[in-house]
């Protein structure tokens, strides 16, 4: 059960797919959408996304490049990127090198896209929960920690 209003960011060259992903995702979702690598990258330094989905082949930047730029950006944002080329140099780049969870084949279903979302959200919303209550937990110690050397 997602906590939050979740930002995709959606990244293709052609713009039918870029509509097709925004009518799936905007019921549930705030979707902004990139035509291209460099369009992407400034919409993450300029909003919180939580996902992006990317198509691999666009010109001047492949979706695996721009996953891998966008992780110094914010490496907690979930990343997938769609493909129809089906090689395993492509997956393993995608998955290894990139950090996307997933690779998913054109053509698309668009149920399972949705369930693939809902689940990588409620993944990150974990993540995200369990970050901040580390970080809580650490500025505890420290707040105990001056309070016992003050005694």
């Amino acid at each position: 059960m997602l906590q939050q209003q979740h930002t995709i960011l959606a990244v293709d060259d052609e713009p039918a797919n870029l509509r097709l992903l925004e009518r799936l995702l905007r019921h549930d979702y705030r979707v902004v959408t990139a035509t291209n690598g460099d369009e992407a990258l400034a919409v993450l330094r300029r909003e919180k996304v939580s996902l992006i989905i990317t198509d691999q082949r666009m010109p001047g930047m492949t979706g695996t490049e721009l996953l891998r730029k966008s992780r110094t950006l914010d490496p907690d944002m979930v990343r997938m990127v769609v493909t129809a080329n089906t090689d395993a140099d492509t997956f393993i780049d995608a998955i290894k090198n990139s950090g996307a969870i997933r690779v998913i084949n054109k053509p698309w279903d668009p149920d399972k896209v949705l369930d693939l979302v809902r689940n990588a959200l409620e993944k990150y919303e974990v993540l995200v929960g369990n970050k901040q209550a580390i970080n809580q937990l650490k500025q505890t110690n420290a707040d105990l920690g001056r309070a016992i050397k003050r005694q």
